[in-house]
């Protein structure tokens, strides 16, 4: 057992700390704020814009309440806000070559239809 706890220990440094690595399944997606922002010309990174995506984590491993991407770029071919009771099924973090993230996230609506949303970014805020 101490055998598999170490190697999930190691797979699991690999990942950013803001990341959920127990998983966002079965987690509400309550609702898509996009919003263009003043960017500070001071800062190293200045932030352009965001993605806010409000989550009810309570069925989920990880308990999330929102996801702020920031300087985002989606890169899905249809609209996510029009998506009814859109639910978190799993997700896929990848680490560009211009060190920006790519998060694609599989979706299932009230139907039971399922989409992979799309997004790269730059940073991101968890709570």
């Amino acid at each position: 057992m101490k055998k598999r706890i170490s190697e999930l220990e190691k797979y699991y440094s690999g990942f950013p700390e803001w990341y959920w690595i127990y998983g966002l399944h079965d987690a509400e997606i309550l609702s898509f704020s996009e919003m263009q922002l003043p960017p500070d010309w001071k800062s190293k990174t200045p932030r352009y814009n965001c993605l806010e995506i409000q989550l009810n984590s309570v069925g989920a491993m990880t308990k999330i309440k929102k996801i702020v991407f920031y300087n985002y770029s989606l890169k899905s071919d249809f609209d996510i806000s029009t998506l009814k009771k859109p639910w978190w099924m799993g997700d896929k973090l990848t680490l560009l070559p211009d060190n920006r993230f790519l998060l694609e996230v599989e979706i299932e609506d009230a139907k039971g239809e399922r989409y992979v949303f799309s997004i790269t970014f730059e940073d991101v805020s968890v709570k």
